[in-house]
């Protein structure tokens, strides 16, 4: 089923996969590459369904400091469910008490509203807008940042 995710305009519809199709070496590459290094990649597991998604923190800067928050949630039975939000949670603790971060941020399309309503949940904040950044199913359209810092985080407790 993870490969079948890459493949689903509507799962892919707001990142690059939908854009240029991973192949099956692609995929392997990222996973045996998801440790270490530059990025975090954690799975998002269901007790019945298994592995439904994937939330990561990449970019991982040990200079700044920082990385950038993305999430897959390829099982689209698990959308609006609140997943996403334990999951990134989850994730964000870890790059802030584990991996030492002092920012987390992220940026969506202006139409990606699940992506914005994610990121408020998480305790982020919009940050800025890119105008005109990216070319979305034959529009352009601007691209929302978001970010966090350790101490908001932890401030919500």
């Amino acid at each position: 089923p993870y490969a079948s995710w890459f493949e689903d305009q509507e799962v892919c519809r707001f990142n690059s996969h939908g854009k240029f199709f991973p192949s099956r070496a692609d995929l392997l590459s990222y996973v045996a590459g998801s440790r270490g290094g530059d990025r975090v990649v954690m799975a998002i597991c269901h007790e019945a369904d298994g592995h439904v998604g994937n939330v990561s923190l990449q970019a991982i800067s040990p200079i700044d400091r920082s990385a950038e928050f993305a999430i897959l949630l390829g099982d689209k039975r698990h959308w609006r469910r609140g997943l996403g939000e334990l999951a990134g949670k989850a994730l964000l603790a870890h790059g802030f008490d584990k991996l030492n971060l002092e920012r987390i941020h992220c940026g969506t399309s202006a139409n990606n509203t699940g992506m914005q309503k994610l990121a408020l949940a998480m305790g982020m904040r919009e940050e800025g807008r890119r105008r005109s950044a990216l070319f979305l199913e034959g529009e352009r359209v601007d691209v929302l940042e978001y970010g966090i810092l350790r101490d908001e985080f932890r401030a919500r407790g």
